[in-house]
Parts: C-alpha cells; structure tokens; sequence
C-alpha cells in the first residue's frame, strides 16, 4: 500500500505497530505512524529494506521468550511416604525430648562442627536433622515442611523427592559448619525444608535446555522471598544452614533438570529402591552415631 512518497509495512494493533517502529528505529529506518490509523509507514525508498528488518525480527523472536518444559503436573499421591516421615519426626521427638546436651541423642547426634571437622564424625549431618530443639521448632517443621515435601514428591516421586531432600539437608549442614570459624551446634529438619524451595526454584530455572536471564530471576527472587519470610526470624534460627540448604537445593534441581529425574518419577521400583535406600541411610547413621 503506497501512500504518495510512503509505503506502509506493517499494520495491527498498537503494541504491533510500536514494537515495528522500534525495530526500525534500532536500524535507523525512518517510520511514522499516522495520526489515526493502524498502520506503519517508510519512505518508499527504504520500504524493502524496512520488509526485511521487520520479517528477520518477528523470525528470530518467534519463540521468544523460551517456556521451560512443563513440570510435571502432581500425579504420585506421595501421602503415605510423607506422612511417615514427618509423622516419624514427631515420634522420635517424643523419645528424644528438647534440646539436652548432656542426652545421648544431643551430644552424638547434633550438628556439633568441630566433632564433624576434626573427628570426621560425618553422620550428624543426618542424624541432626531428625532432632528438633523444641515444640515450635518441631511444629513449625512438620507444617511447613510437610506443605513443601508433599509437593516435591508429588512431582518428582517419594524416593527422588525424599533422597534429595536429605542431600540438601547434610550438604547444606556441612557448608554451614565449613563456613564457619567458631564451634557451631545445631539441629532441626529446617535445612531440608528449605533445600525443597531451593529444589523447586532450581527446577523453574531451567528455560528449555538453556539457562535464560528471566527465567532464573523469577524463580530466584521467589526463593529468596520466601527464605526471607520463613528463615530469618526466631530464637534459635540458624540463617546459615537455612541459606546454605536452599543454595544446594538450587544446584540439585538445576542438576535434576538437566538429568531429566522428573522423566523417572513414575518409575516405581526406582522409587521405592531409593525410598529403602535413604531410609536406610538414615538409621546406619543412628547407629554410627550411638555405637
């Protein structure tokens, strides 16, 4: 369409029509809109020019911005398993009482860094995280935690969910205690939960096969709030193993996603293989840890 020394380009909506004058603006081909009309005109000299600017543009952007796959929607009912082990970690508080020292289950089984750094006493990474100081610190666990890891294996299956939810919990202990100068004690299954939202926004991360600048901020910025909300405030908050648990829940699902785990949740032998497995785990450190 020609209109006396112009040639219009591109016609549409408004937003259209801006994105098209910016594209050509970036290139330095002159444009106008029209007062009152839906349409994009060049001089007629440049309308070929302007054609192929707008076709290689709209070509380039027409994926853009990149979806990451789709997780998994809930289809493991994952109830049982997550019942029992949160149920557990109530049970177990009932033998082990609140925070005592001077109790075998505290002074074998707690976070105690120098007995971990300088005794290679590696089990109370695990051990401590089914100790609990308190009523509240045991409550607050078990809601929240319960929330968060009956999403997890709902997505990712009960022996995927809950074998990564140990790995973020004692590895996030470790760098605590690693990062630390002083002799650090500590206990509580909080390191895990917040390994589980780091899994989560590490797993949103991830835009196809690429890591993209939106797609890691988004889910980095929820993380991040809600470690803020739920792990920086209280008596007996530890910051440091909450951080460090959502930083290594963060690289677990990043590694997760590229691994493809989430194609495995509805292999059931793998699940409950790992599910036994990590149970396992668990009870050999206890008996390490009480030997």
């Amino acid at each position: 369409m020609q209109d006396g020394g112009s040639i219009v380009v591109a016609t549409g909506t408004a937003r259209h029509l801006s994105d098209c004058s910016l594209v050509l603006d970036a290139v330095g081909i002159p444009n106008r809109i029209p007062p009152g009309q839906a349409v994009l005109t060049v001089p007629s000299a440049r309308a070929v020019e302007a054609g192929y600017q707008l076709d290689k543009y709209f070509e380039e952007n027409a994926d853009w911005p990149e979806l990451p796959p789709a997780m998994p929607m809930p289809r493991h009912a994952g109830g049982q398993p997550t019942i029992l082990f949160i149920g557990s970690l109530a049970i177990f508080f009932l033998v082990t009482g609140p925070w005592d020292e001077n109790t075998l289950w505290f002074a074998n089984g707690a976070i105690n860094s120098e007995a971990i750094l300088n005794n290679n006493e590696w089990w109370r990474l695990v051990t401590a995280l089914t100790l609990h100081a308190d009523m509240l610190h045991l409550v607050g666990n078990c809601v929240i935690g319960g929330f968060l890891v009956h999403l997890l294996v709902s997505q990712l299956g009960s022996g995927i969910g809950w074998t990564l939810l140990i790995l973020c919990g004692a590895a996030g202990n470790f760098l605590n205690i690693a990062a630390r100068e002083t002799v650090h004690h500590s206990v509580g299954f909080s390191t895990s939960i917040f390994g589980a939202i780091g899994l989560f926004s590490g797993m949103r991360m991830v835009a196809g096969k690429n890591l993209r600048a939106g797609s890691i901020l988004i889910p980095l910025g929820a993380g991040a709030g809600l470690l803020a909300m739920l792990g920086a405030e209280g008596e007996r908050t530890d910051l440091g193993a909450h951080f460090f648990g959502f930083l290594c829940g963060i690289m677990l699902g990043l590694a997760s996603r590229f691994l493809g785990l989430h194609s495995l949740s509805e292999n059931s032998s793998l699940q409950q293989t790992l599910l036994f497995l990590i149970s396992g785990i668990i009870i050999f450190c206890w008996l390490l840890a009480m030997k």
